[in-house]
């Protein structure tokens, strides 16, 4: 172990650690964004993802796990049919829900949160687990997906055996502009990907297991998708992600959260910084000690 995280490609060679290295400190996105493409294309010619092998009941698990964010009750998730999974809502204010706020009569689990990384940490300790080979989902109150959508997102994940899937981008979400490699792509059911973004992706149970431990004390989930969700798919050796282009998602609320700052003093942007410094110590790599412990500090600090 490295500090409290597990420890990632130690076992590489070292042209292939160096490379991670670069992709995760060492270069801009400009550089390494447009590398992990051409690594995970290079992977598909070998493996590719569109072909996989029939299973029983393709789609939600009972024992799947799948968390609408909101707001004292309010989002965008539409039950267009039953799912056969666990739901529950997750109130990210702390101040519980009124009357009527949960007509489908989910689990409910009402914590202060103030970002993606904070609700995650909020169902990784107060919710148990699926069991192995199952998946975990925790939906942004903003994004807008329907039930029937979580099993076209769940059978397109077993039946191809995925590490990870979300929704692709819609042409009108302002991600399609800044980010095309999520962008929803015509006549495709999917296409593979170098990571899942933070808003609503699907990760299998040992994926997220290796990726929490790198998300403590963050408000944000910045930094996770393109360093960790990335490194230890890798380092699982089952770097298989998709955007199903057969679900695109909308974002109805505008703007982004890089300037937030939150409770812990740090901004969103310097979370992605200690994220990527996390990364690096779990792969044995030197960093400024007297940075990362300066940012280590501020993200244990969670005072209201």
């Amino acid at each position: 172990m490295s500090e409290t995280f597990p420890e990632l490609l130690r076992d590489r060679s070292e042209a292939e650690r160096q490379q991670w290295a670069r992709w995760v400190l060492g270069s801009h996105s400009d550089q390494f964004l447009p590398e992990m493409l051409e690594a995970v294309q290079k992977l598909d010619q070998q493996d590719p993802i569109a072909y996989g092998k029939p299973v029983i009941n393709p789609g939600p698990k009972a024992d799947d796990l799948l968390v609408i964010t909101s707001a004292a009750g309010q989002h965008c998730f539409v039950m267009d049919q039953p799912l056969p999974c666990r739901v529950v809502m997750l109130d990210f204010t702390g101040k519980g829900f009124p009357p009527g706020s949960n007509p489908h009569g989910f689990e409910e689990l009402s914590i202060p949160c103030e970002g993606m990384g904070e609700a995650m940490n909020a169902v990784w300790s107060e919710l148990e687990m699926p069991p192995e080979d199952h998946y975990i989902s925790v939906i942004c109150d903003d994004v807008m997906l329907s039930s029937g959508d979580v099993f076209k997102l769940l059978a397109l994940a077993r039946l191809h055996n995925l590490l990870a899937i979300q929704p692709s981008v819609a042409l009108n979400h302002e991600l399609s502009g800044e980010n095309g490699l999520l962008r929803q792509r015509p006549c495709l059911s999917m296409h593979r990907v170098p990571f899942v973004e933070m808003m609503a992706p699907f990760m299998r149970r040992d994926l997220w297991d290796l990726v929490m431990p790198f998300n403590r004390g963050k408000g944000s989930g910045y930094g996770i998708d393109r360093f960790v969700l990335t490194t230890c798919g890798e380092h699982l050796n089952a770097w298989r992600f998709a955007a199903a282009d057969c679900v695109p998602m909308t974002h109805i609320r505008r703007g982004r959260t890089i300037q937030k700052r939150y409770r812990n003093g740090l901004l969103s942007k310097e979370e992605r910084y200690l994220v990527r410094l996390r990364v690096m110590l779990a792969m044995g790599f030197d960093i400024d000690l007297d940075v990362y412990q300066q940012l280590e500090s501020m993200s244990s600090k969670r005072s209201l």
